[in-house]
């Protein structure tokens, strides 16, 4: 008894944390009746064993539940059958809703804070234990979209330690293999792909396109296109629509007719506003073709004055790239300090203590960069930099520190972490978001333009050359697209007009107003559109229209009967103000308010509706081809080595449902994922052979 007692309470009792908990010894007592009052066949655990035939006086009993055998032998007691109990529901207890289990505890009658242990819902348990079946498709599903959302390879399923973990879980679970599982992702790709076709055709606003190239470890090359729009919530979302590896040569043509036939896959040619590419020298060629094809048709808005953006982060990653070889030698003698001030605890220990003498914060701590990771290497410079002194000690007194910076070096590494600054605060400000909204480029990009106008016309030192070239390719930039940048900007509660102008005021002096002017003509002429093609007359229109019926019935002819006309006139023309004029004489925001722009165009939607309606295309295009996590990255996007090998057709399933169940998870801000796989009969329309 004693044993029992012992073995049920820690299992039974372990998620009970906030009740307090019968001794054992009382609920042995509540459960179980003395042997003095009732016979021992009549034990509770005779509702679970059954007593069969004794063979030669040898008497045996069988769990109902797992059918195993015991000894029922008189002389042996019930304890060992209890026990088994326990251990029978334990094991089965993954396959039942916890509430099974908790359900057979309730309060005794007699005192609430006790619990006891209710026969009759242990049997309801037990019986819905037996009744429990598995859904095999569910399963199979989940185990899908694990390899989908984590980027397991499909071997992962044939591996012995998977099959020995499914089948511990869930022994009754037929055994998988990559081809069932390569069924299963095909047919949720279908089915997904039809849900992402009716999201597309039916969001309120129009998309903006992005194309991204990516490199597998064979060299092969493929083309991303992702579409990005503002859903009725007005909440930004992204969905890639097509990855397909590209033959060669990979020459603007063929880039071109990728993204085209992406389009009329997805019959989203009529909706398109702009396309975002990734600033190579093919890109203007691809931009033009698509243009005149779209233009051709009269899809484009403002003759495809917003059509093409190139990508600012490539810029930005260029030339960090370039200011980071400069002193690539420097850096790499850096990194070896700090691994040698690592290498020994001792070592590390004197190190921070030396800083402390020397009155150094010691807060941050040395750090290593990833090569790869640009904003690494700024980090690793910044907290080296607040140690130089410590560095310059150690240089002193431990010859063996042989990796140790000069004056200079340390001066050059002060100015390079000075040049970085600009650019690691800008991209930390445009990826606070996971997908920024095109108002917040303007800004970003002024920033750097002028920073590096600065730097060119400052003092000269080791970077100034390569500071010069660079300021040239980022003007290129500017050029090409600060007209689409400040238009977004004017959008802007906290900027509008005003800010753009300062900024331009800043770079061109006297001639700031000849680009003001283009950017306010260029919003004003699409705006016009947006009335034009908006079957809901403007509510400033309707007031003035309203106000001009206004008449008078005097019949006075005294000379002045025109008077009220030419009143009239003079009132219509103070009152007949567009959305956009009245948005603008609106006083700013604060320049550093933080201020959710979509939500504010949400609210103004009632009182500007055509104007909310530009805001949320203009408000969508975006001006980076690169994710917020790869923002830092140096260099080309790499597909893996176990993705890299599957056929074209698999892996654009692959990339697509990944990007498509994350997005899904975030929009409904859960871990789930509502779309079920179909029959695998239906599961392509290509054949499995493709896959």
């Amino acid at each position: 008894m004693d044993n029992f007692d012992q073995k049920l309470g820690p299992d039974f009792f372990k998620n009970l944390s906030a009740e307090a908990v019968t001794p054992l010894s009382m609920v042995h007592e509540e459960i179980y009746e003395s042997s003095s009052k009732r016979p021992k066949t009549t034990s509770k655990v005779w509702d679970i064993f059954e007593k069969l035939p004794a063979q030669q006086g040898d008497s045996k009993a069988i769990c109902k539940l797992c059918r195993r055998i015991y000894t029922a032998k008189t002389t042996s007691g019930t304890s060992h059958l209890r026990r088994h109990i326990e251990a029978c529901v334990k094991r089965t207890n993954h396959d039942v809703d916890q509430r099974l289990i908790e359900a057979c505890f309730k309060p005794a009658k007699r005192d609430a804070n006790r619990v006891t242990l209710s026969h009759d819902t242990l049997i309801a348990a037990t019986t819905s234990l037996k009744n429990y079946k598995i859904d095999v498709d569910e399963i199979h599903r989940a185990i899908a979209m694990m390899i989908i959302v984590d980027e397991q390879p499909f071997s992962m399923v044939e591996e012995s330690g998977f099959r020995r973990l499914l089948g511990a879980a869930c022994p009754e679970f037929p055994v998988l293999s990559r081809s069932s599982i390569k069924k299963d992702v095909i047919s949720i790709y279908v089915k997904e792909k039809e849900n992402i076709r009716e999201l597309l055709a039916t969001c309120p606003g129009r998309i903006c396109l992005t194309s991204s190239t990516w490199k597998s470890n064979c060299d092969d090359h493929f083309i991303g296109v992702t579409a990005h729009f503002i859903d009725h919530e007005w909440r930004l979302q992204k969905r890639i629509l097509r990855f397909k590896l590209i033959a060669p040569p990979y020459d603007s043509l063929s880039v071109a007719d990728e993204i085209a036939f992406c389009m009329v896959q997805w019959n989203i040619e009529h909706k398109v506003f702009s396309i975002t590419l990734e600033n190579f020298s093919s890109d203007d060629c691809v931009a033009d073709m698509l243009r005149t094809r779209l233009a051709a048709k009269k899809y484009l808005p403002c003759k495809g004055a917003f059509f093409h953006v190139g990508c600012f982060f490539r810029i930005l990653n260029s030339i960090v790239l370039v200011g980071l070889n400069l002193v690539i030698d420097i850096i790499g003698k850096l990194r070896l300090g700090i691994k040698y001030v690592h290498q020994s605890p001792h070592r590390k220990k004197n190190f921070y203590i030396i800083a402390r003498t020397l009155n150094l914060d010691t807060q941050r701590k040395l750090c290593l960069d990833s090569p790869t990771r640009w904003n690494s290497t700024y980090n690793m410079l910044e907290v080296a930099l607040s140690y130089k002194n410590a560095f310059v000690y150690l240089a002193e007194q431990d010859k063996n520190f042989i990796n140790k910076l000069s004056g200079d070096e340390w001066e050059k590494m002060s100015v390079l972490y000075k040049f970085l600054k600009v650019f690691f605060e800008v991209s930390c400000v445009l990826f606070r978001n996971k997908q920024p909204t095109s108002n917040l480029y303007f800004r970003a990009a002024w920033k750097v333009h002028s920073r590096l106008f600065d730097m060119v016309r400052g003092p000269e030192n080791f970077m100034t050359g390569m500071v010069r070239e660079m300021h040239s390719k980022l003007n290129q930039y500017w050029s090409a697209y600060n007209l689409i940048l400040s238009c977004a900007a004017i959008l802007d509660p906290r900027y509008k007009i005003k800010f753009v102008e300062y900024c331009y005021t800043k770079l061109y002096g006297s001639g700031a107003q000849k680009y003001v002017s283009v950017s306010v003509n260029t919003l004003y002429g699409l705006f016009e559109e947006y009335m034009q093609n908006s079957a809901r007359p403007s509510h400033a229109i309707e007031l003035s229209t309203a106000t001009c019926k206004i008449s008078n019935d005097k019949d006075d002819n005294d000379g002045f009967e025109d008077y009220e006309t030419f009143q009239s006139a003079r009132f219509q023309t103070q009152v007949e103000k567009s959305q956009l004029d009245l948005y603008l004489e609106e006083p700013s925001h604060d320049l550093n308010s933080e201020i959710d722009v979509l939500e504010y165009w949400t609210v103004c939607s009632l009182r500007y509706p055509e104007l909310s309606r530009m805001a949320r295309d203009v408000l969508t295009i975006p001006v980076s081809t690169i994710a917020s996590d790869s923002a830092f990255d140096i260099g080309s996007q790499v597909i893996g080595a176990d993705r890299s090998s599957l056929k074209p057709k698999m892996l654009q399933a692959l990339v697509c449902l990944q990007d498509w169940m994350l997005a899904s998870d975030r929009t409904r801000g859960s871990g789930s994922f509502e779309s079920r796989p179909e029959d695998d009969s239906s599961s392509s329309s290509d054949g499995d052979d493709d896959y």
